[in-house]
């Protein structure tokens, strides 16, 4: 019986969980940028000119984002295949980088979103972050990431970002990329076949 009234609980409290997550609305939009629509719809932030290529990502480019009050700056990925042009993640740096704001910010996040889907930080405290999930109106998953660095990893540096995806329309991207061009990943091994690569362990 108290197995059963158990399982009964877990049920009940996953109920209110999915309750919860389906009355937050999914955010589709970030400092003025729209998710799916062709970054020159913003062009007054994103400056169409300037694409760079994504390591490993040929079904994307990366297009810079310039800053205002809120945001020091940061970058927009669009499609190159499925929908060239179109915005598939957004992600900026907050121009208030303390960690009080972010504080704020994250307890914000909670009233709008609820509780976060999985936590986005280190354990030692110097990235600390949530991840919400949503479904946009076709289904397609949506991610949230808001973090804060403390800044003694040179690749994130110091301050809070906050970075929105679909993954529905970044997925479309690949799977067009690699249907017209064939899998990166078979081209990367076809490539390493060529000699063992004894350089791959850090010295």
């Amino acid at each position: 019986m108290p197995r059963i009234r158990a399982l009964f609980l877990a049920v009940l409290t996953l109920a209110v969980l999915a309750a919860g997550s389906a009355r937050a609305e999914t955010p589709t939009s970030l400092a003025g940028i729209a998710l799916g629509e062709p970054a020159t719809k913003a062009k007054a932030r994103v400056d169409v000119r300037k694409p760079r290529d994504v390591s490993e990502a040929p079904w994307v480019k990366r297009l810079p984002v310039s800053g205002d009050k809120f945001f020091d700056g940061g970058y927009v990925l669009v499609g190159t295949c499925a929908a060239p042009g179109a915005v598939v993640r957004i992600k900026m740096r907050y121009r208030n980088g303390d960690m009080d704001f972010f504080r704020k910010l994250s307890g914000e996040m909670l009233t709008l979103y609820g509780d976060p889907t999985q936590y986005k930080g280190d354990l030692e405290g110097r990235v600390m972050g949530n991840k919400w999930s949503f479904s946009d109106s076709r289904l397609r998953p949506v991610s949230l990431i808001l973090q804060h660095a403390e800044g003694e990893d040179p690749e994130l540096g110091p301050g809070s970002t906050v970075k929105l995806t679909n993954w529905g329309l970044l997925e479309a991207e690949r799977a067009c990329w690699q249907q017209r061009h064939g899998s990166a990943k078979g081209a990367a091994e076809k490539a390493g076949k060529a000699g063992p690569d004894h350089g791959y362990l850090p010295r």
